[in-house]
């Protein structure tokens, strides 16, 4: 396989693998029940509205992975959207159980996170621009 027709096939594979994390994340997050009957568990909803919450970060990381070269970045960014998505969960999913604090600690290290997304790419931006004036 050529190099180039090598890197078509990877690209598509991590594309593939995307969609795939993203479809179970929607019908994790949206359809827990459904989900829960089709694997032949007991429906725990909040635990799959997590699940669901952790696949979709899966799918923006290898969406990133297909964007950006830089793991730091990519990696922070699935992190980022899977909290995100958790943090959501514990806001809504409060009358299940849970500590009220919940929502507000998993949303604060979210922004932390976030902020390491803006850091690093900033940080890139930066490289950029100094390697081109080199």
């Amino acid at each position: 396989m050529s190099g180039n027709t090598s890197t078509v096939v990877t690209k598509a594979i991590v594309a593939l693998s995307a969609l795939y994390a993203a479809g179970f994340a929607v019908w994790m997050w949206v359809w827990p029940q459904a989900f829960a009957d089709y694997v032949g568990f007991p429906n725990h909803e909040h635990f799959l509205h997590d699940l669901g919450a952790f696949h979709f970060g899966i799918a923006v990381g290898l969406v990133a992975a297909l964007i950006w070269r830089d793991s730091i970045l990519v990696v922070l960014t699935g992190f980022a959207a899977a909290n995100l998505v958790h943090t959501l969960n514990h806001a809504m999913d409060l009358h299940l159980g849970g500590a009220t604090k919940d929502p507000y600690l998993i949303g604060g290290l979210t922004l932390i996170v976030m902020i390491g997304v803006v850091v690093r790419w900033r940080q890139l931006g930066a490289a950029r621009v100094n390697a081109e004036q080199r």
